[in-house]
């Protein structure tokens, strides 16, 4: 961001073109501080109404704005005087605005847009004003990354003038706001929160929004860095398409925070969320920094990321009661293990093939999304023992006798199928509760409870199955070497029959 008071010397404003727009002149303004530039477009009537203001409030010569023309003032030669003349009257009150910079002059050329000092001042009045009667409604509020690095790059600088002038500019405004938010959101822009949370395409907006200057200037939101210290009693900090790294300073957050949901950010790596203030250095090292626990975190989302693997880091959170990893990268589960807390696990829409063994990790969940990944074999749940819901929707699983191995888990209520080419079969429902034996009727399957029809074809089904088991137990003892005959297992039924009557059933006769 650009910083008026440490460039003054180096501020420059130029008028380079005129833009035509249903036949109304503006003239572009090209404003340089430092090595940030950006852009503000005005007719020539917003240009006497900044002067009148000026006049009247300033001091300013009421001749220096060149004068207004009637008749000809199309022309492309008095437009272009105009423009030459304009410009020179923008330079000669710059020089003159210097050291007050009054705020009329300032919002006139965008300062309050890309400039720490003035953006900061332009937040803080609006608090001022408003920050009272928000916080009695809602204690949320959305911040864009460039208010946010304002906000940080304010804190390392001393009062300007421009601030102690005026009593609705005190940066304590900000602070105070802050101080006593619970919920906050980064956003790229200020005005991407409607786009995100209303338009349903959002996948093509948010990487465009990351890395596309925001508004007319050279500033780009993935390159400002923010620390979010000022925040003392955050409990849920929610990240749109803003890099986690970019955080320099995490403050008591590992203390309060409830809850991070981070969208959309391109991350790779838990550890970029994880370690964000300091994720070259910690992640490095072979024993995790225990002072880097997320203390009370409860819920994690990271959705729609670049997420490739679950790193070592996700025992920062070992609090951690749900976890979304919904729409990344993933191909297998890690280290899931070490978060004993751990009842809700989503992973709708990866890449996950194979479930073997994920008891070891996840002894204590009781809901597990895997919808639209690329699962065709169950055994590796079926020891999942305290699962309640399971949702395998949109999957490849094609073989019926995959219920099986989740048909025991004592607790399961509520199954999802749907999607998978089993749902396409001839009685479908009938056959998958009928997996599910005596507690076939305490089954959701597809959102919906069996009906007494699937209830009773389920039962047959079971019966027949069971009924082929034996049969087929049978002709493979018969079948293997040493295998007794029918003569043979008649005997040896009576055998057992006499041992279970014991002594007092012989006194008996």
């Amino acid at each position: 961001m650009s910083n008026y008071q440490l460039h003054a010397n180096e501020t420059t404003i130029s008028i380079p073109r005129i833009i035509t727009v249903d036949s109304v002149n503006y003239y572009e303004i090209l404003v340089k501080c430092g090595q940030v530039m950006w852009t503000v477009n005005h007719r020539y009537r917003d240009f006497a109404e900044l002067h009148d203001q000026l006049v009247s409030e300033r001091g300013v010569s009421k001749d220096k704005l060149p004068p207004k023309k009637v008749l000809g003032n199309k022309s492309p030669t008095f437009l272009k005087k105009r423009q030459e003349a304009l410009e020179q009257y923008l330079r000669e009150m710059l020089i003159f605005l210097k050291v007050t910079m009054p705020r009329e002059f300032v919002e006139f050329l965008d300062f309050h847009r890309y400039d720490i000092i003035f953006l900061v001042q332009h937040l803080a009045s609006s608090l001022f004003l408003r920050g009272d009667a928000f916080l009695a409604k809602s204690k949320k509020y959305g911040f864009s990354v460039l208010e946010l690095h304002a906000i940080s790059e304010r804190m390392q600088i001393p009062c300007p003038p421009t601030e102690a002038a005026c009593s609705n500019y005190n940066f304590s405004h900000i602070l105070d706001f802050c101080a006593q938010l619970e919920t906050i959101i980064v956003l790229p822009t200020k005005n991407s929160l409607p786009t995100i949370l209303y338009d349903d395409d959002t996948d093509k907006y948010i990487p465009h929004a990351l890395h596309k200057p925001i508004g007319s200037s050279n500033l780009i939101p993935v390159q400002l860095r923010y620390e979010l210290s000022v925040f003392k009693v955050l409990r849920n900090l929610i990240i749109y398409g803003v890099p986690t790294e970019n955080i320099q300073n995490v403050g008591a957050l590992r203390e309060t925070l409830s809850r991070i949901e981070v969208y959309k950010s391109e991350t790779k790596q838990i550890c970029q969320i994880a370690l964000c203030d300091n994720v070259h250095k910690d992640a490095a090292e072979d024993e995790l920094d225990k002072s880097k626990q997320w203390k009370n975190l409860r819920h994690a989302v990271f959705k729609e990321n670049q997420l490739t693997v679950i790193d070592r880091t996700i025992r920062l959170f070992p609090t951690v009661k749900d976890l979304v990893l919904d729409k990344n990268k993933l191909e297998s589960i890690a280290h899931l293990s070490h978060l004993n807390n751990l009842q809700i696990l989503s992973l709708r829409c990866n890449r996950i093939a194979q479930c073997a063994n994920w008891h070891v990790q996840l002894g204590n969940l009781v809901t597990l999304n895997l919808s639209q990944n690329r699962i065709r074999l169950l055994e590796g749940l079926g020891k999942l023992y305290s699962l309640v819901n399971l949702d395998l929707s949109c999957n490849l699983i094609d073989d019926i006798n995959e219920i099986d191995y989740i048909g025991n888990l004592p607790l399961l209520e509520n199954l999802r199928l749907m999607g998978n080419p089993v749902a396409g079969g001839v009685d479908y429902r009938a056959r998958v509760l009928s997996r599910f034996g005596e507690r076939l009727q305490e089954i959701y399957l597809d959102n919906e409870k069996g009906n007494q029809t699937e209830y009773d074809m389920a039962l047959v089904l079971s019966a027949l199955r069971i009924s082929a088991q034996k049969s087929h137990r049978k002709l493979h003892s018969l079948l293997e070497p040493g295998g007794s005959t029918p003569a043979e297992e008649q005997q040896e039924k009576q055998k057992n029959d006499t041992e279970r009557a014991g002594p007092s059933g012989g006194a008996g006769s």
